[in-house]
């Protein structure tokens, strides 16, 4: 009788622990490859000044208010982003969706979008901006024909693959063109009179690395997705992606921390880039 009641205790004893574990197995946990613009852990020389944002705080509300946990790798240079994704060690990125898209296939993910971080300005896209010294006589982008353009490499679609589709849109056949590994380079050789004209990121001239008064915007290219929050959908079921696109929305507006330096996490805005 004695050790009925003892083993009927212990069970009850671990059916208490299995209970509880049952609420750690509830838990999500995201390994996530950070390379965001605005935060002051990844920011490039070009835009420290105005890049503030940390996600501690966001960590701490996923945690605390959805059981999920944040577990953040930063990457200063999109090079080094991609490295890492093609490790395969992680199920999430924060970054411009281009860096991680393109590379689905070579890595064998599948990263999809689920969300898209505003920007200080609470905006969620960007363009390329195609850019002349304030003094040159080029007035139009019509007048690139047979002029020499600095772009970007590939691994950034707003100011390689998105301008060399503006050009191609308004017939304008470039004498050269020659890619540099950032919007700095393209901007200095820009000013040492080495080119024509430039395709820089828009929020180059905004973040007090260059100033607006000492160039000419002649064009946009067409708008993408800034930074998104992205899951390898290979990782994950239908009903964790909802969970956790859901809990990233939750952050939004006045619920957003002021680490965020913006209005938080929105839904993502439709982009299909005809290169993938």
């Amino acid at each position: 009788m004695i050790r009925n009641i003892l083993l009927l205790t212990a069970a009850t004893l671990l059916s208490g622990c299995f209970l509880f574990s049952g609420k750690t197995d509830t838990s999500i946990v995201l390994k996530v490859a950070v390379n965001d613009i605005y935060c002051a852990d990844t920011a490039c020389e070009y835009v420290h000044e105005v890049a503030t944002r940390t996600y501690a705080e966001t960590q701490k509300i996923l945690a605390s208010e959805h059981d999920i946990t944040l577990r953040i790798d930063y990457f200063t240079d999109s090079n080094q982003l991609e490295e890492a994704i093609l490790t395969g060690k992680y199920n999430a990125v924060i970054c411009k969706p281009w860096s991680a898209l393109r590379l689905n296939k070579e890595a064998g993910t599948d990263f999809q979008r689920i969300a898209d971080l505003l920007d200080p300005n609470n905006n969620f896209w960007l363009t390329g901006i195609v850019i002349v010294p304030k003094d040159s006589p080029i007035q139009s982008l019509d007048e690139l024909s047979g002029k020499h353009i600095l772009l970007g490499k590939p691994d950034a679609y707003e100011t390689s693959y998105a301008a060399y589709n503006l050009l191609a849109n308004h017939a304008i056949a470039p004498d050269k063109i020659d890619m540099k590994d950032s919007c700095g380079e393209n901007i200095r050789e820009l000013l040492d009179g080495n080119a024509d004209a430039a395709v820089v990121s828009d929020y180059v001239l905004s973040a007090g690395f260059a100033d607006y008064d000492d160039f000419r915007i002649l064009a946009h290219t067409d708008m993408i997705p800034l930074t998104s929050v992205m899951l390898d959908m290979n990782k994950f079921n239908d009903a964790d992606e909802r969970r956790i696109k859901s809990a990233f929305l939750s952050i939004n507006g006045t619920n957003a921390p002021g680490s965020l330096i913006s209005q938080g996490f929105s839904d993502p805005w439709s982009w299909n880039p005809r290169e993938l």
